[in-house]
């Protein structure tokens, strides 16, 4: 036995019990307890060699968020706020880290990416701006020191604004466009015997050169003589005389209140401000408004804005569990979100109920590595352009580019973007788009300029899940293309289509497409182009301009029509000219799987079925409109699939001539009622 006497020094016991209390202070869980601070850079109070209380803010949110530990918030109040926020330090999933406005100040934390530009002086003549005639109007400000240390060599300025308004850059021409006449080098040089500027004139400036219909390069022009144009770096895809080209900051063609240029070779700003006075002027210039390090996570950003930003209004770089909250992102220059790891993982992230607008390439990006990522509720609009037949500056312009596995797409709202609303990149790969609601898409471009384009082959068991979507309105823009070239104004009836509402491209296969409203898209509803071994079930396509369905096979690998599946599908017409169906294929026979119980609708026309195919016996093509009895006889397909007509022999129906229809959709979650006033309706189904 081993005693203890009671009889020890009280220090000594005194001791021993404050060892004790402090030891079981510094590991009870119960007693670490999560702080709030605070953030407010116009509080004169504000330092951030203070301790974050609201007392005594901090100044910079960049100050806060190096502090934070799990469980923290911090409260960030109302103001302008000209930082980089990079998220350092992780949370948990019961105690995740929170940087989000301070309550009520919702909207009013502005992280902002431009630089404000001071020193500025009016030209004295026009030899000081390229010989611009309107010189007296022109201001300039050296911005040298800033673009030198910037961390991207390649930095040009490429946005300005004025009182917090995008200002437009000179362009020439004035409106429109003009084509090469010549090629030197398809992936560098042409000449266009037309334009003539002296030599030197535009060097420095960028050429935006369209080289398909889907697609439109910015690239520095870096030489310039005698109408021949160098660019500094090679399109995506060759040039040639079918396409257009026009040509923006360009000092000498400065003429309207509001233009400027950057004129390279100075490092310096060109500008006749509106009001002519050159006051609360800024350029986009910081990389980021916020972004994580590699491996953060659990870390919750809500409530904030975020703008002009040169590359990415917010980055989550190789982090996970991050929750991207009600924030308003806009006037990025390249996106707006992006979701990126590169070697690593970027997994379970959350953008949520966001607001993403007016950025130059895509609202939101997912990269291909990127996994189990929901992206949901958020609002875009505005993406590369705001109008049909905007000057697309910069980049895909698609609203949501989704590349990675897994993913979770839902009840999204994407109105205008120059190509796609939805990009669905890559394979198949068990990702779920739904609810979500389309419209105004293709307006600076076409061909892929649908609500949802998407291609991939896939030999596996996974697929894609497309349902419960509202894709509306799908234009098309074929400016710059000889096909179309009709001259100004640029109008939708001069230059709109070929755009479908969704489009499944090459050898794209294992998509499930059902439940799905498609509606007044310029060209076609669905197109499946060389796209086998696709489920389309339960969907609504009404008033498409030219096809509801088009089916186009190719005879090669991979491109031939089969096990493509058509079922329960309404079909409806709303114009003799405009087709149900449409399937073509270079090949013989009319067989792409199988199509049945579906609703053809053609009120003004019964052949409203197109089909062409190969004879190989002759080598002839072979075209006919048919009616829905004649195709189901020539094909097989269709033997209990119904027409229009059929509403004729139910009893005390009287259908108006000419037919009139309507389509009532819900592009909410919520239950809604439509007053259908006093006509008499017949459901079609």
């Amino acid at each position: 036995m081993h005693c203890v006497s009671s009889t020890v020094p009280v220090h000594d016991r005194v001791s021993v019990v404050l060892i004790l209390i402090a030891f079981c202070m510094a590991v009870a869980p119960s007693a670490v307890r999560a702080a709030t601070y605070y953030v407010d850079g116009d509080n004169p109070n504000a330092s951030d060699a203070s301790r974050g209380t609201q007392a005594r803010p901090w100044k910079t949110i960049s100050r806060g968020t190096g502090h934070l530990q799990p469980g923290d918030t911090l409260l960030v109040k109302a103001g302008t706020y000209r930082e980089t926020v990079i998220l350092t330090e992780s949370g948990t999933a019961a105690k995740p880290i929170t940087i989000q406005a301070y309550p009520g100040h919702e909207g009013k934390v502005i992280i902002d990416a431009a630089q404000p530009v001071a020193g500025w002086r009016q030209c004295t003549g026009p030899d000081e701006c390229s010989g611009n005639p309107h010189w007296e109007h022109i201001y300039y400000a050296d911005v040298a020191g800033f673009v030198s240390n910037h961390p991207d060599k390649t930095f040009a300025v490429r946005q300005v604004f004025q009182h917090g308004q995008l200002l437009p850059r000179s362009r020439y021409p004035d409106a429109g466009w003009r084509y090469p006449t010549s090629i030197a080098d398809p992936w560098k040089v042409f000449s266009d015997s037309y334009l003539a500027r002296p030599d030197g004139y535009l060097a420095g400036a960028v050429c935006h050169i369209k080289t398909r219909v889907w697609l439109l390069d910015a690239i520095p022009i870096t030489a310039f003589s005698r109408g021949t144009i160098t660019l500094a770096t090679s399109p995506r895809l060759d040039i040639s005389t079918r396409f257009g080209y026009f040509i923006t900051s360009i000092v000498g063609e400065i003429n309207a209140e509001g233009e400027w240029a950057y004129e390279p070779a100075q490092k310096k700003i060109f500008l006749w401000p509106r009001g002519d006075a050159p006051e609360d002027i800024e350029f986009t210039y910081r990389e980021c408004c916020l972004r994580t390090n590699e491996g953060v996570s659990f870390n919750i950003v809500r409530g904030l804005t975020m703008r002009n930003a040169w590359v990415y209004g917010i980055l989550v770089y190789g982090s996970h569990d991050i929750t991207i909250e009600s924030n308003t992102v806009e006037y990025c220059f390249d996106r707006s979100i992006r979701l990126q790891a590169e070697g690593g993982s970027c997994d379970n992230n959350q953008v949520i109920r966001n607001t993403v607008k007016y950025s130059g390439s895509c609202e939101i990006n997912v990269d291909g590595t990127v996994s189990h990522c929901t992206i949901e509720g958020n609002y875009v609009y505005a993406t590369g352009v705001e109008h049909f037949g905007d000057d697309m500056l910069n980049g895909i312009g698609e609203g949501l580019f989704v590349w990675g596995p897994h993913a979770r797409v839902c009840n999204n709202r994407i109105d205008r973007t120059a190509r796609a609303g939805l990009n669905l990149a890559g394979q198949p790969s068990n990702r779920e788009i739904c609810y979500n609601h389309t419209s105004n898409t293709g307006l600076a471009l076409s061909d892929g300029g649908a609500g949802l384009y998407t291609a991939g082959y896939h030999p596996g068991p996974e697929k894609d899940y497309i349902h419960h979507n509202i894709f509306a309105e799908a234009i098309g823009c074929n400016t710059m293309n000889e096909a179309y070239e009709a001259g100004l104004p640029v109008t939708i009836e001069k230059y709109g289509g070929d755009s479908p509402g969704l489009y499944v491209d090459e050898e794209g296969n294992n998509y499930v497409i059902e439940h799905n409203t498609i509606i007044n898209c310029l060209s076609h509803g669905i197109y499946f182009h060389w796209a086998p071994g696709n489920v389309v079930r339960h969907n609504t396509l009404y008033g498409n301009g030219e096809y509801q369905v088009k089916f186009n096979g190719n005879n090669n690998d991979r491109q031939r029509l089969i096990n493509d599946v058509l079922l329960d599908n309404i079909l409806f017409s709303t114009t003799a000219q405009q087709y149900t169906l449409w399937v073509g294929m270079n090949y013989d026979g009319i067989r792409f799987g199988q199509s049945d119980r579906n609703y053809f609708y053609n009120p003004y026309n019964n052949r409203h079925i197109y089909v062409y195919w190969l004879n190989p016996s002759t080598g002839a093509w072979i075209t006919e409109d048919l009616s829905l009895s004649a195709w189901s006889t020539q094909s097989g397909y269709d033997r209990d699939s119904r027409e229009f007509s059929y509403l004729n022999q139910l009893p005390q129906v009287t259908l108006a001539s000419p037919v009139k229809s309507r389509i009532v959709y819900n592009a909410s979650l919520d239950v809604n009622t439509v007053d259908l006033g006093p006509d008499l309706y017949c459901d079609v189904q």
